[in-house]
């Protein structure tokens, strides 16, 4: 049975015949209950889910950047929504994800000068080394803004893997990152791994000074394939 709260002329929540009702973010809607689900399969409809798929998962990873972001504010639909839309338009070339096009999120801040990203990969280890220049100038960027990072793996097929959210207390003035992401043990030859970097405000700051007009997207920065070093006679 539907409710309505608003009175006779607002929206109404619940299941009412074939009529269902609902509010989502400030927004009453209608719909009526399907009578029959088509679910077509041909290759380009099957192109199409499996890459909207794909991105679903990398934002769902991602949300907490996502919600730190710019995008947050957008209206009428979340976050988590705005991203899915933006990477399914600009990101999708010949039908395929192209993962050095993906964006997570814009920040009231200035990007990151002269950023430089570079994998590392020894016989154990595989891991990121970040280094830009401290650019603080109190209008734009602060020293103690907050660096990002997302690092998105791939297979060796370029299927997506797995997303990992690196939102640290690195800070613009440090002018540098390492970051240790695992065992080389842990991932198989060919895995494709990329980074994105933004900066952020240090959210342990007052809320006055985060709305500065100035803006920078979490973006592509590097990209390493993973290969396993082989010890001589072995």
């Amino acid at each position: 049975m539907g409710k309505i709260k608003k009175g006779i002329l607002g929206g109404f929540s619940g299941k009412t015949g074939t009529v269902v009702g609902g509010s989502w973010k400030g927004i009453d809607y209608m719909r009526s209950l399907a009578t029959s689900v088509a679910n077509p399969k041909t290759s380009a409809q099957v192109t199409v889910r499996s890459n909207f798929k794909t991105l679903v998962e990398i934002m769902s990873k991602v949300n907490p950047v996502l919600k730190a972001s710019d995008w947050n504010q957008a209206k009428k639909q979340s976050a988590f929504n705005a991203a899915v839309r933006i990477n399914y338009d600009n990101a999708i070339v010949d039908d395929a994800i192209d993962f050095e096009r993906l964006s997570f999120g814009e920040f009231t801040r200035a990007g990151l000068t002269d950023l430089h990203a570079a994998f590392e990969n020894d016989e154990t280890n595989f891991s990121l080394d970040l280094t830009w220049v401290n650019d603080a100038d109190g209008s734009v960027s602060f020293a103690d803004d907050m660096v990002v990072v997302v690092i998105v793996r791939t297979s060796a097929d370029g299927n997506y893997e797995e997303s990992t959210i690196n939102y640290l207390d690195a800070k613009r003035e440090d002018e540098q990152l390492h970051i240790s992401i695992g065992l080389v043990e842990s991932f198989d030859d060919g895995d494709t791994f990329y980074a994105y970097v933004g900066a952020g405000h240090n959210p342990k700051k007052p809320k006055e000074i985060i709305n500065i007009p100035a803006k920078n997207v979490v973006r592509f920065s590097a990209a390493a394939s993973l290969r396993r070093a082989v010890n001589a006679g072995h």
